[in-house]
């Protein structure tokens, strides 16, 4: 672990949250997910901790369709002019906010039940959540796991149902897919855990959101499908922007 990441997560130790780093558990262009054990006083085991790199060491995807009306949040009119014009300081200001809406919507969405890892702490380019998985290792994603066909259907339907708590709270995930999805097969009681949520946009204002409420839906399904799911994943999604948009949800 090089010296950045592991300031990044000191204050997590400071604060008497974890006391050790046990291995990675995710390594990907955006951030890094590592595996820590829980400070005893934390009232968990384990816990999660996900780093953020720095812009400069990896390439941010095109995201302007998440951003879209972001800025309005920026008082400050040189923050927001650093932000459009892609200064130095605006290219901070952008890893900011991208880092600060996960742990925003990681707050917002589990306080409307919606199945995501519990947040624990935030500080800095690192965030602190709910360890999902045991003392074997992580759940894995959808699209590891084998899910047996008769389970498909269950969990199809709980995933809508998260999908429409999500929009209820005005958001969207804007990138969900069987890759960002965990299970636990093993307890029907709780198995489910949506992840990455960085790009998720709030529906009221992204005009964007409604194609990606139904690219999210779409591309879920068709895992599903091949399971034998049969489902209208197009009416599903008109039936719930509409139900939203009238305030019925």
């Amino acid at each position: 672990m090089d010296t950045e990441t592991k300031d990044a997560l000191e204050p997590f130790i400071d604060l008497a949250l974890i006391t050790e780093v046990l291995y990675t558990v995710k390594s990907g262009k955006e951030a890094t997910v590592y595996a820590c054990r829980a400070h005893p006083d934390s009232g968990y085991d384990f816990l999660a901790a996900k780093v953020y790199k720095h812009l400069r060491e990896r390439s941010f995807r095109n995201d302007a369709a998440y951003q879209e009306n972001r800025t309005q949040m920026y008082h400050n009119t040189r923050m927001r002019r650093a932000y459009e014009n892609g200064s130095e300081f605006g290219i901070e200001v952008h890893f900011m906010l991208w880092v600060g809406q996960e742990w925003e919507h990681l707050n917002k969405l589990y306080k409307a039940g919606v199945y995501v890892p519990v947040p624990v702490k935030s500080a800095g380019r690192a965030i602190l959540m709910e360890y999902y998985g045991g003392e074997d290792g992580p759940c894995p994603t959808l699209q590891q796991a084998k899910v047996p066909r008769e389970q498909a259907p269950g969990l199809w339907k709980l995933l809508k149902s998260n999908i429409e708590m999500m929009l209820q709270a005005d958001c969207v995930h804007g990138d969900l897919s069987p890759y960002n999805l965990l299970v636990d097969l093993d307890d029907p009681s709780d198995p489910l855990r949506v992840i990455d949520l960085p790009q998720a946009v709030d529906a009221r204002f992204n005009p964007n959101a409604r194609d990606m409420l139904e690219h999210d839906v779409t591309t879920c399904y068709r895992y599903f499908e091949k399971l034998g799911v049969r489902d209208n994943p197009a009416r599903f999604t008109a039936d719930l922007w509409r139900r939203w948009k009238r305030a019925e949800l």
